[in-house]
């Protein structure tokens, strides 16, 4: 069960935090915060939806995976703006990606009889539904700009989506997990990661990224990444952007 002090407070992820206090207390007071674990599987494709996960700090990665002997690509980042496995929970209540976690942090686990309850409530069926187009949007230009923009421009986007969802300028990423972001190999990662340092916008030493500069990195992205952030904002009606 969640700490009872929280739940009349924001809680840091802010489709809860746009929810009136009374329905996010109610919601929290069902829920679990766990911790998120760089690398822990949270659900395999084929396994049952029980919960919700609502991140209030570090990332989740939604993988998509062709055939069981290909590598692994991130087809969506997801942070304190959304909810991961939101469209299995509304639907066929299994999972239909793998779900790993990608930064350290926290999440709630929103129970599926807790979540379904709640989104019968128009307010929080509105933030939802608006979350999940802005998802699409998000996978679907993630799917383009893996076969049309360099590597380098990618890496800078992913770097880019992850600092907006972690606290501070260093979050850990390994070149292995990095890979898997951008669907590429290690040495293409190894000369991604040494152009963007020599332009200064990043540095790395042993799994370890540091965004140096923010708005050379912005410049080093493809513009996917301002076309995703864009999106989310017009599509998902949160009560501090009103």
């Amino acid at each position: 069960m969640a700490d009872e002090s929280l739940t009349t407070e924001k809680v840091g992820n802010l489709l809860l935090d746009s929810m009136g206090d009374d329905a996010r207390a109610s919601l929290v007071a069902d829920s679990r915060r766990t911790p998120i674990e760089v690398g822990r599987v949270l659900f395999r494709p084929g396994g049952e939806i029980t919960y919700v996960a609502f991140p209030l700090s570090g990332t989740l990665s939604m993988l998509a995976r062709p055939d069981d002997d290909d590598m692994p690509v991130e087809a969506a980042t997801i942070g304190n703006e959304g909810a991961a496995s939101l469209h299995s929970a509304l639907g066929s209540r299994t999972a239909s990606q793998e779900l790993v976690g990608r930064a350290d942090g926290e999440m709630f686990e929103v129970p599926i009889q807790t979540f379904t309850k709640h989104v019968e409530q128009d307010r929080f069926r509105d933030l939802v539904f608006g979350y999940l187009e802005a998802l699409v949007v998000q996978i679907s230009l993630a799917a383009a700009c893996n076969a049309v923009h360099q590597v380098n421009q990618r890496c800078a986007r992913w770097l880019l989506q992850i600092h907006d969802r972690v606290q501070g300028d260093t979050f850990g990423l390994t070149q292995e997990y990095l890979g898997i972001m951008l669907g590429v190999q290690r040495p293409s990662v190894s000369i991604a990661q040494r152009t963007l340092r020599e332009a200064g916008c990043i540095d790395f030493h042993r799994g370890m990224i540091t965004v140096v500069d923010r708005e050379g990195l912005e410049d080093a992205a493809c513009p996917c990444y301002e076309k995703i952030r864009t999106e989310y904002s017009r599509l998902v009606p949160l009560r501090d952007r009103r």
